[in-house]
């Protein structure tokens, strides 16, 4: 059948679908690909590796599509095993996706893996590159979604797991000294070890998809690693997903500043078996959370909201010139809030939105719809230190700006602001 067939079936289905199901105001659908690229590819994530490119592949790379459509709204999550997607990816994606599903309030959410793939265009070759694979099977994992929504009901709930480090430790003299990895769970501060856990059902209980937030850098294999893996996050997505059905979307938090106890582990040191280790634990919190949610809501509608804010650069001669991050904000019902911030923020911003926010449960995903680089606190930008004044591309207060921003727009989508 042709391409062009195919898409206007799937766009009947979906207009047939959103006019049907207008007496359940909230339905989904889930579907998901194998982005896994072949050996011999370069890595994300570390210098280190140097020209070294993967040898093999220890276990898949993933995009997972969730569709979700209220009686007036939609939103599109889309949970990737990657370090980053580049714009001109998402672009493509867009486009594609508006034109043959109808569907625009698009969220790209990478787990930012350190042992996932770089985007390449020129592998395995120019002609059939593997990064323009990767935008087809997303386009095709949203379109699957959205063909198959059926009314849901939803349920949230937080758990905690103490699973990751502040890679900064200030003295009293505001000197910075850097705890890579953490063997001896020396506490550090701050943290965030919440777990959250919204749980998508349809509406006879049968579980649809599972998302989990949580905060900590996927970089528990370090560079010597040369086999593709979605590091613990991968892990923890196959546990649920064994353990409960259905399809988990992990969406990475404000992680900036948050390393694995067992960061950079050597694969000759047991690295595989701290990375599942890691992962399993978290997913053991996922499934007791998930079996404690017992109160769930479906006459929901969802509305999103987007915008491109102009932020100053770091360091720059010309006043003029401006960084664009793209803010994005998601409400669901009266209590599910998502905000997604397109870089790596620290830690202390997503605690801060989350403890500000009036919502029951609101969301801080990180390394979404872009990759701006870190955003440090203001203070940190005193101090000083990695991610602090090296590979920082924003001037400081622009992670509290976004934040506030991003709490005015989810109350305006509310009506909460008068």
């Amino acid at each position: 059948m042709a391409k062009t067939a195919v898409a206007h079936i799937a766009l009947i289905t979906i207009l047939v679908l959103s006019i049907t199901m207008t007496a359940t105001a909230l339905s989904g659908g889930v579907a998901q690909r194998d982005i896994t690229p072949p050996p011999g590819g370069s890595m994300y994530g570390y210098a280190a590796r140097g020209s070294d490119v993967s040898t093999g592949v220890h276990d898949p790379l993933l995009a997972r599509a969730l569709v979700l459509r209220g009686e007036t709204g939609h939103l599109v999550v889309i949970a990737l095993d990657l370090g980053g997607i580049p714009g001109d990816s998402m672009e493509r994606i867009r486009a594609a996706v508006k034109q043959e599903a109808g569907l625009e309030n698009l969220l790209f959410a990478v787990s930012h893996s350190h042992s996932a793939a770089s985007f390449q265009r020129d592998f395995p070759s120019e002609e059939a590159p593997w990064a323009r694979d990767v935008e087809a099977k997303i386009v095709a994992a949203i379109n699957e979604a959205a063909a198959a929504l059926t009314p849901v009901q939803i349920g949230a709930g937080w758990g905690e797991t103490a699973e990751g480090h502040n890679r900064r430790l200030v003295g009293d003299d505001n000197e910075v000294e850097m705890l890579w990895s953490n063997p001896e769970r020396i506490p550090t501060s701050p943290v965030d070890h919440a777990v959250g856990v919204i749980r998508i059902e349809r509406l006879d209980g049968a579980l649809l998809a599972t998302l989990v937030n949580f905060a900590c850098h996927p970089v528990v294999l370090g560079p010597d690693n040369l086999l593709i893996s979605a590091d613990f996050p991968g892990a923890m997505t196959r546990r649920v997903e064994e353990t409960l059905g259905g399809h988990c979307l992990f969406l990475q938090g404000a992680c900036g500043d948050i390393n694995p106890f067992g960061d950079k582990t050597p694969v000759e040191e047991g690295g595989f078996e701290e990375m599942e280790r890691m992962g399993y634990a978290l997913a053991d919190e996922v499934l007791r959370v998930s079996a404690n949610i017992t109160e769930f809501a479906r006459d929901l509608d969802v509305t999103f909201h987007n915008e491109l804010v102009a932020l100053a650069p770091r360091r720059s001669r010309d006043p003029d010139r401006t960084v664009e991050a793209e803010l994005c904000t998601a409400v669901i019902g009266d209590d599910f809030a998502l905000a997604t911030f397109p870089g790596e923020f620290f830690v202390e911003h997503g605690l801060s939105l989350k403890e500000r926010s009036k919502f029951e449960h609101t969301w801080f995903v990180g390394y979404c719809n872009g990759s701006l680089g870190y955003f440090p606190t203001i203070n940190a930008c005193a101090e000083g230190g990695y991610g602090a004044d090296i590979g920082v591309r924003v001037a400081p207060g622009a992670g509290e700006y976004l934040v506030n921003r991003a709490l005015i727009n989810l109350y305006q989508q509310t009506g909460w602001l008068r």
